[in-house]
Formats: structure tokens, sequence, C-alpha cells
């Protein structure tokens, strides 16, 4: 008894989704005087536990930084450590002061999410005009990148936006003016389920956003793709969040000087998953029994994907993807029966949603005198997605693992065929 309580305990504390803000980078925290070197960090604590380490994003509510005058500003802002339970953000002020840097974060436990935090020191010395990087989930489709901090000697002027999105890359390019001397930045990544987009809102003066009608299970996230300022001026920027039970809205100002033109990329973070990718069912199955006259020239057996002429016969592993545009899977096995004494046993994902025995066909087929090959083609039915798959081919039989990314990442054999003896 004792034990089913502290399971369900330990269950009730996990979490998939968790959100706050950090308030005590500023003046008026005690102790808090942000310039000439200084830097602090601080651990946020989650409000639960986390069954894997979450991603964490995290963007600027409140900038205020002191008048530039003519000598260089740099704020960095950089995420230290990630754990189950929190995560510890450092803040470092290596030149003019920073009174206050206000910022909100969210935490999720989600593979349909993917985000890359960069941090480019010396700039002006090494010139970056793009940033390519690799990325895990073929399904990606948003891509949005937001500015969190930077370093400049002179007139800000930065703006940061997404050129190319592939299945395994996506590059951010990075317009600016020479006076950049550092610049942070988060690219954050997700499938058309876990991104939407609401708006892109480019203001040289103080506004207010249209209404949005609040969506549930989704976090209202505005981040900066574009910031500017004259480089004589104290650089402030603010926005306030207004939520009522039925909407959700912004306004964005300054105080005490110019307003910073900038860009705001307005978009949803999706926390459910109502659309789970699944693995490829096996529609129908045929198995040729043949006495083949030829079957000395053939090898031992190999593994055929038909729409994309893919062979695999010899002993190894491979990885592929196929495109969303195939929906109908062909596979062929072939199995070169060295004698008598063997059989072919043949497991293919048939129903995803069935429990049991009913889950797969199970098909055992044998080699005789008049049988010296054996072949099985199996039409699978797949989902308009990428589909990763890995092939993998041993000295006695045959594998296909299709990887799934939902909140997690899992594994499933969607076709293995093993050469047995009698």
């Amino acid at each position: 008894m004792m034990l089913e309580f502290l399971l369900v305990a330990i269950t009730q504390g996990i979490i998939t989704k968790t959100y706050g803000e950090v308030a005590d980078f500023s003046y008026t925290t005690s102790g808090f005087v942000c310039q000439n070197g200084y830097s602090t960090s601080k651990t946020i604590t989650f409000s639960g536990s986390f069954a894997n380490v979450p991603k964490i994003i995290f963007v600027p509510t409140i900038f205020d930084f002191a008048s530039f005058s003519s000598s260089q500003f740099t704020v960095k802002l950089e995420i230290l450590s990630v754990s189950l339970t929190n995560f510890q953000i450092k803040i470092t002020c290596p030149t003019k002061k920073v009174n206050t840097y206000k910022l909100s974060w969210f935490a999720i436990d989600d593979n349909r999410l993917e985000v890359i935090n960069e941090a480019i020191n010396d700039i002006n010395i090494n010139p970056v005009a793009s940033k390519q990087y690799s990325i895990q989930n073929p399904n990606i489709k948003k891509a949005i990148a937001s500015i969190h901090s930077y370093g400049i000697n002179g007139a800000l002027d930065i703006t940061l936006s997404i050129s190319e999105l592939t299945t395994t890359q996506v590059t951010v390019n990075i317009a600016k003016n020479s006076n950049l001397l550092y610049l942070g930045y988060q690219v954050i990544l997700g499938t058309d389920e876990v991104i939407s987009y609401i708006d892109e809102i480019a203001s040289s003066n103080s506004y207010t956003s249209q209404v949005y009608n609040l969506i549930s299970d989704n976090y209202f996230v505005v981040s900066f793709t574009k910031l500017t300022n004259s480089g004589t001026n104290a650089f402030r920027l603010q926005y306030f969040i207004t939520k009522t039970s039925t909407t959700i809205y912004y306004d964005c100002s300054t105080w005490g000087g110019a307003y910073p033109s900038n860009i705001m990329k307005v978009f949803w973070l999706q926390t459910t998953l109502n659309q789970e990718f699944l693995a490829m069912e096996c529609l129908t199955v045929r198995v040729s029994k043949l006495f083949d006259r030829y079957v000395d020239l053939k090898p031992a057996f190999q593994l055929e994907i038909l729409e994309i002429n893919k062979v695999l016969n010899t002993v190894g592993s491979e990885s592929i993807v196929l495109n969303e545009s195939i929906q109908l899977v062909t596979i062929h096995v072939f199995y070169k029966c060295p004698s008598n004494n063997k059989k072919v046993h043949s497991q293919l994902n048939k129903c995803n949603s069935c429990t049991g025995t009913n889950q797969i066909h199970n098909l055992n087929h044998y080699c005789h005198g008049s049988v010296n090959s054996i072949n099985i083609y199996a039409k699978y039915q797949a989902q308009a997605n990428y589909k990763e798959l890995t092939l993998t081919r041993a000295s006695n039989g045959v594998t296909i693992a299709q990887t799934l990314r939902n909140r997690s990442t899992s594994q499933k054999n969607i076709l293995k065929v093993d050469f047995l003896d009698i």
C-alpha cells in the first residue's frame, strides 16, 4: 500500500511543460550592479520534475540599458545548465550598465520542438553573414531566430531571418552594421503542430497589438527578430501581455527617450499532442516461393524499397528518409535457400491501434526441394510526413525500424525477417 502511494506521488510530480519569468536582473534587486565585468546567475526551479531534460526558450520583455554615448556596450545572456528540476541562466555586463533585463521563459519536454542557442563573439573581427545548423527532426516546418543579447560600438542595427529550412538543416541570415561586437540568439524550431505563426510586426513607434483569440494548451510567445538604436540614447524597450478568459494582446513601448525601431515575431507554442506520428502499417503481404534456375547468380538475401530504388544486400545498417509525398511503400525481401532445413520467419507491423498478436503479421515459410528462393512483397501505408527508417542487414535476417519523434522519440520495427534453422 505504501509503495502504491509512493508511485502515485511520483507520477503526479512529473510535468511536460511549465513557464515563468526572471525579474531579478534589475537595479531593484539588492546587489545587482551590472557593469564593468559584473556577472551573476540565477537558478530557476520548475513547478515539478520533468521525465526528460526539457527545451528552454527565453525571450526579453524589458530592456533598460544605460546611455551608450560613444563607448562600447555589451550584455550577454547564456543558459549554463538544464536539469529535470531547474535551469541556470547567467547575465554578464562587460562595460556599461544594464539597469534591468527582464525575460519570460518556457520549458517544454517535446521532441517535436528543437532549440539552438548561439553566441557569436568578436563578430566585428570575424564577420558572419549567416549561420547553418543541423536539425534532428526532418518534419520540422517552422523556425524563428530570436535576438536576446548583443554588444555594440555605436549605433545598433540587427536583423535575423530564416533563409533556408530543409529536412536536415536551418540557415539563419544575420543582417547587421559594422558596429556589432557580439550577438546572442536562439533558433526555435518545431513541427506544424507545435509552432503556429500569429503575426510579424515592424514598428517605429509605441503600439498596441491586435486582440487575438486565446487558444488553450498554447503559450503566447513574443520574440524580437530586429533591434535598432541610434547609439547615443539609452536603450529602453518593453512589452506587457494582457490576457482575459478568451483573448490576449500586448503593448510595446519605451520611456524617457526615442522608441527603438524593431520587428517582433509572435507565435503560438503548442504544449499538447493531438496529431501523433505513427509507424507505417502493412496493408497487404504476398509471398512467392519459387525454384529459380538463376538463384546462384543472386546474393544470399537482400532488402529492396521499390519507390526509391533502394537495395541493401550487404551486411550493415543505413538510415534513410522517405519523402512526405510517399504514402504507399512497397518492400521486397529476397532469400536464397542454402538448404532444405531453413525457414523464413516474418513479422510485419499491421495495426498501430491494436494490441497483442493483432499488431503484427506473423508468417513462416519453409525451404524444401522444389523451393530454392522465397520472396516477400509487403505494401505499407504511411502518413504524409517524412519517414525516418533504419535498414539493417545482419547475417541471419533483415530489419526496418522507423524512428517516431513525438513528445518522446521511439523506434518501432515495421519489418523483421529472420532466417532460421528448422
